[in-house]
């Protein structure tokens, strides 16, 4: 790619015209980029991160058609090439490539709301970089866009601190909840933001010559950043920050020596050692957290009460996506933003037995190895080609033999350290999109700073000096502007619909009878704008919530019963819809598959058959989930046909050997068919074999209390939870078995804890109530049903956070200490779909 500088027409005359378009055009890319780190939108749906990315655009557009402006205006344009650049636009390119060969196009293209692995969002960051050059090469432009970033990360680590120190409600800040919140990003995006913040200050000590007072604003920023750094205790930013500031050290401990005999007096070189003491302090802590980062997490988080566990897929795990992947499609890939559907395919079938099972990743381990999973080896060729050309860019840029401008070293060096610091975490993490546009102004910088530095031939093309070129100027700033405008209208579009549907349920009293209506009409507006199977699934599963209440209705009138065909009809054209936009994601068959078998439920002919084929689909999109074939064994159950669903759940088993809705199922068929004392027998024997599997336990409980023997039900019940801390339904059904046994306060600490394992819970509070009533007695006491298990699984913003460390090499946890390890049994039962908040 190559970078455009403009050159007047009339280089001895001032045109004031031109002059206040490019400030319009500065002005508007400062403003944008300066801004976005902390930009938001007031809404009660909590922190939701697609407005940031839709800022940025719209800003970078206005700027770009106010450049293109100025192109036309002074007629001529000097190019020069830059291979940095050019890379960039090749890895843009791979992206598309794949993307049109991709089943879901506009998925892989723009996603619901231009998500980080889009190629929209690859073409959004080289926007970024482009214009950077262009129209910020100033110093004044990169000094006010630098200066922001370290305010802005001041303003940050102290509104985290005070909050850690007086509480999460000491300052009532729009959209900050918990501890964690912040506006950058994710807990660990605000690690990695403060981390390139201090490797910022380390290049000032190493290269700046600063007064106290400079020694001093550096020293307390250090500080202050490395207390935060303390909380957040991501793992690899204290090893990118050991590494460079031990080589920092060396080089500050060494640079006045180079060339110097060993004898030789040198009075005037003094060694800063306030530098070499701050740098060494940034080293020390660095190494200890290292070191001992899980028991200093452990107790920092006691300490400060922040607890906060991120988990990704290991390298091993992405692995396991990377190679069938790459032995059906390794050219382009499975298609970008589809990561998704191929962790679903491909995902080792021991993660099932974490309570992970059923959450979906939509990157792997690391930012760009997704891109190689998602692109192919198009992709993993033109990601290398960018680093290698943007080390290469850099070295060649600090390693000038010649600097005839300190301040331009200055900001080279740290764009070059600041970008590489980014595009490593890149590697390692998945960074989100703030972290990201940093890392592309710091590319963008890095190319100014080479402009700078290095002698670059370029060619100047005077555009008016003929009615045909100054017509061919004239025809591409007009396709370029109309383009931009077509580009922001569309984006307009897709952020208006995102933020319908964020905020389609938030507004909504629980109370009210009119809610489903509400906020189906707000999802169908969404997607009239911009149509997604997102937004589609969403109102098949309102008005499939809506249709279940009208069902448990034992009379209904006939107004209801009109709706009930109303919620039907329109529960199945949203499924349909949402099918046929991504056929390829499971969720969408799962939703259409749950409508018929409840209306299977009603002997609506054909609506079971249409359920198991629509099932099935869903188990070719993601076989590892034990869900779909218990949900036709719940079916043939229903029917009658037990052999057939004995079956179906123990394939659901096999998939699964800790499912617990499975095993209630099983236990529910054998007290149906009467022969429980058998069933008890085979129980114990699978006991035997499966001794660290508390779902066999809570069966046998289960299966116990079926034939009134409440002492063995309680010891099988509590030999489920030794295993399990937070097994709900081991503590539920115990909870029933102490109150039969009249110990009713031990029942209701039981049914306490229950209610607070799960928000799905909260109904056990009716139980809770009526037992301490006495409406609810040992004689009166019904059936008990299985409740929600808790998952301790969040996943908002692409993020999944846990409570506990997963016991598996598979799945990493990105942040050292904060919680226990989980033993591979805690799982949860309860097939919740985990959507975030951002579309």
């Amino acid at each position: 790619m190559e970078t455009a500088t403009f050159v007047p027409k009339l280089p001895n005359q001032i045109d004031k015209v031109a002059k206040l378009i490019r400030t319009l055009s500065q002005v508007f890319l400062l403003a944008t980029l300066i801004l976005s780190v902390l930009f938001f939108i007031p809404t009660t749906v909590g922190l939701v991160l697609f407005p940031k990315v839709y800022f940025v655009l719209f800003g970078c557009l206005v700027s770009f058609i106010f450049a293109t402006l100025v192109v036309l205006r002074s007629g001529s344009i000097t190019v020069r090439f830059n291979p940095l650049l050019l890379s960039w636009g090749l890895l843009v390119l791979a992206g598309m490539l794949s993307a049109l060969l991709s089943p879901n196009l506009a998925s892989s293209l723009f996603g619901d709301a231009l998500e980080i692995h889009t190629v929209g969002f690859l073409a959004l960051l080289g926007l970024v970089m482009f214009l950077v050059p262009m129209v910020g090469n100033s110093k004044k432009f990169t000094l006010y866009l630098y200066g922001s970033f370290v305010i802005s990360t001041i303003g940050v680590s102290l509104v985290f601190l005070f909050r850690v120190l007086f509480g999460a409600d000491f300052l009532p800040l729009p959209l900050l909840q918990v501890l964690t919140d912040n506006y950058v990003g994710s807990f660990n995006d605000l690690g990695i933001f403060v981390g390139g913040i201090v490797m910022v200050g380390l290049v000032a000590l190493a290269q700046l010559d600063l007064p106290k007072k400079g020694l001093i604003f550096i020293g307390s920023l250090l500080t202050l950043l490395l207390l935060v750094l303390a909380s957040v205790n991501f793992f690899f930013v204290w090893l990118l920050l050991a590494l460079f500031s031990l080589l920092l050290l060396m080089y500050v401990l060494t640079k006045d020596r180079f060339g110097v005999a060993a004898d030789a007096y040198r009075p005037h070189a003094a060694l800063p050692l306030t530098s070499i003491g701050l740098i060494g302090l940034v080293f020390l802590v660095s190494v200890t957290f290292l070191i001992g980062g899980n028991a200093l997490g452990t107790t920092l988080s006691t300490a400060t009460g922040v607890s906060y566990i991120e988990i990704r897929p290991s390298l091993a795990a992405t692995g396991d996506i990377f190679r069938p992947i790459y032995a059906q499609q390794a050219l382009t890939g499975i298609g970008p933003n589809r990561f998704a559907e191929a962790w679903n395919l491909y995902k080792d079938g021991s993660i099932n037995e974490t309570f992970f099972w059923n959450t979906t990743f939509t990157a792997g381990g690391g930012y760009i190895p997704t891109w190689f999973v998602t692109a192919g080896l198009m992709g993993a060729v033109a990601w290398i080609l960018f680093l290698s050309a943007f080390i290469y860019t850099g070295l060649r840029t600090l390693l000038a033999n010649k600097v005839n401008d300190s301040f331009w070293f200055f900001i080279g060096t740290v764009s070059f350290v600041g970008g590489l610091f980014i595009w490593i975490m890149a590697f390692v993490y998945v960074p989100g999109p703030v972290i990201l546009l940093l890392g592309a102004i710091c590319t963008g910088s890095l190319v100014v700073t080479s402009q700078k530095l290095l002698p670059m031939s370029g060619r100047t093309f005077n555009l008016l000096s003929s009615s045909k070129t100054g017509f061919i100027l004239i025809a591409a700033v007009m396709i370029c502007i109309i383009t931009t405008l077509f580009v922001g209208y569309g984006a307009l579009k897709q952020v208006s619909a995102a933020y319908l549907f964020n905020t389609a349920s938030k507004n909504i009293a629980s109370d009210n009878t009119n809610a489903v209506e509400i906020i189906s009409n707000r999802i169908a507006t969404a997607y009239a704008l911009y149509p997604t199977d997102t937004y589609a699934r969403s109102l098949s599963g309102y008005q499939f919530s809506y249709l279940n209440t009208l069902l448990s209705l034992a009379e209904p009138t006939a107004a209801q019963q009109q709706q009930f065909q109303s919620a039907i009809s329109a529960a199945l054209n949203a499924s349909t819809q949402a099918i046929a936009l991504k056929p390829t994601d499971a969720r969408n068959w799962q939703m259409l598959a749950d409508i018929y078998a409840a209306l299977s439920l009603l002997n609506i002919e054909g609506a079971k058959d249409r359920a198991f084929e629509s099932y099935a689909e869903a188990e070719k999109l993601d076989p590892k989930n034990p869900q779909y074939v218990l949900q036709k064994a719940a079916m043939e159950a229903r029917s009658n046909n037990t052999t057939e669903a004995r079956r179906l759940a123990a394939l659901a088993l096999q998939l699964k050997p800790n499912f617990t809705d499975a095993l209630y199922l099983l236990s529910e068929l054998d007290i149906a068919a009467g022969d429980i004392t058998t069933a008890i027998a085979m129980t114990q024997s699978i006991i035997s074999i499966e001794v660290n599997n508390p779902g066999r336990y809570y069966q046998l409980g289960v299966l116990y209390s079926a034939i009134k023997n409440t002492e063995a039900a309680i010891a099988s019940f509590t030999e489920a939870i030794k295993l399990d801390q937070n097994y709900a339904n081991a503590r539920y059904f115990r909870a029933q078995q102490y109150l039969i046994a009249g110990q009713t306060d031990t029942a209701i600490s039981e049914l306490e804890i229950v209610r607070d394992l799960s928000a799905d819970n909260r109904s056990v509070n009716d139980l809770i109530s009526k037992i301490k009533s006495g409406e609810v007695t040992a004689k009166t006491l019904t059936e008990p049903q299985t409740v929600s298990e808790a998952s301790g699984v969040t996943t908002e913003n692409d993020v999944t956070t846990t409570s506990a460390v997963p016991d598996s090499d598979l799945l990493t946890p990105v942040n050292n200490g904060a919680a226990p390890k989980s033993g591979a049994a805690t799982v949860s039962n309860t097939g919740v779909e985990n959507t975030p908040k951002q579309p």
